[in-house]
């Protein structure tokens, strides 16, 4: 995914997070192919996006995000 378009999916899964409680999926590139985590997006940092189950996902590792 091109890092404008990704970025623009981030900002949008934080406001869904944060305005209207909603989740979405995130599919991220592991070791051993992917992996697809279900989560509402409560922060973003530089590097790091913030889950309210408390992970920390890599921006980098992101391959997309769909909304539920």
């Amino acid at each position: 995914m091109q890092n404008e378009r990704k970025e623009i999916k981030l900002k949008r899964a934080l406001i869904l997070g944060n305005f209207y409680n909603k989740s979405v999926r995130i599919v991220k590139v592991i070791n051993e192919g992917y992996e697809t985590i279900v989560d509402t997006v409560i922060g973003l940092k530089q590097d790091l996006v913030l889950t309210k189950g408390g992970l920390s996902i890599p921006k980098a590792s992101i391959k997309t995000i769909y909304q539920l």
